[in-house]
């Protein structure tokens, strides 16, 4: 696979991301008011959600890695372990391995993994050349809705402020971001 076609495959990854992220939130609000099936929907979609990320985080990996190359490292090795595990505790919870109250843990776990990565990718954005600075603040915004959805969850879970909040901030920033990362990677301005 040549470089340019890497950059690709990553973007569609990332506009496939955004749109399972936006699937997903429709479709936890739709359980938590409605029940049934939707609550299968967005579990599904989650998984879908995380996974398309992993190429995303590979390929910025490579895009940041020549000028920052330990932080780098550190964010798409903290992300793509974040991604794995919510991905797996996903599709356990889908599959009816595992019950909804074994997957709060690693998923929220993983979820503060997956805030890391969109933060320090959203830093390494601002501090170089190779993105646009809003797509970095973008990733800030996603990466510190991820956070405050992490703090919300175990303070109140779903219905309290923070993890509202959280939830707002990664429904506009995350599908924005990728969908703008996605634009950049598969027009090839990168390569």
């Amino acid at each position: 696979m040549t470089s340019t076609e890497l950059l690709r495959y990553a973007g569609w990854a990332a506009y496939l991301s955004a749109g399972a992220t936006i699937i997903s939130f429709v479709t936890g609000f739709l359980f938590f008011s409605k029940g049934q099936p939707f609550g299968t929907m967005n579990d599904t979609a989650s998984v879908f959600q995380v996974l398309f990320m992993v190429p995303v985080a590979l390929v910025l990996h490579r895009l940041f890695g020549p000028n920052a190359q330990m932080l780098s490292l550190l964010a798409a090795a903290v992300g793509i372990v974040g991604m794995l595990v919510a991905a797996a505790v996903q599709a356990l919870l889908v599959l009816g391995r595992l019950t909804f109250e074994q997957t709060v843990r690693p998923a929220f776990t993983a979820g503060g993994s997956i805030a890391i990565w969109l933060l320090l990718t959203g830093y390494l954005a601002l501090t170089s050349s190779i993105l646009p600075g809003g797509l970095g603040w973008l990733g800030l915004l996603a990466g510190a809705g991820y956070v405050l959805m992490v703090i919300g969850f175990w303070l109140g879970e779903q219905k309290h402020p923070l993890f509202i909040i959280g939830s707002f901030a990664v429904l506009v920033a995350y599908p924005i971001w990728a969908i703008w990362l996605g634009r950049l990677l598969v027009s090839g301005r990168l390569a």
